[in-house]
């Protein structure tokens, strides 16, 4: 958790698209655990123990490469995300939602 929080201070403009994932026993993608609620992610429709294959085309078979695909990029607007829920490949876009700015007049 502190790492986290440090990384969250270092990066505060860090956009994240509501994931939390977990290595599959078989080592072919990762089970998400939880998706935040009305994040990028749960916007898209993605789920609960859906597995995630795919990233942006690339095939991902661990925690580590999903979270080295889906590393911040603030010239990034859309992921490609390729999910298996239940034996059904689905295709998912999920759009990073430009930050706004705002002002008092």
């Amino acid at each position: 958790q502190l790492q986290e929080d440090a990384l969250a201070q270092a990066f505060p403009s860090r956009k994240k698209i509501g994931l939390k994932i977990q290595d599959t026993e078989e080592g072919n993608g990762v089970k998400i655990i939880n998706v935040e609620d009305s994040s990028a992610a749960a916007i898209a429709g993605i789920k609960k123990d859906d597995i995630i294959t795919e990233i942006d085309g690339k095939k991902v078979d661990n925690t580590d490469e999903a979270r080295e695909q889906l590393a911040p990029d603030s010239e990034k607007k859309v992921y490609k995300i390729k999910i298996n829920r239940a034996g059904t490949a689905m295709n998912f876009d999920v759009k990073i939602p430009r930050k706004l700015k705002t002002a008092n007049l």
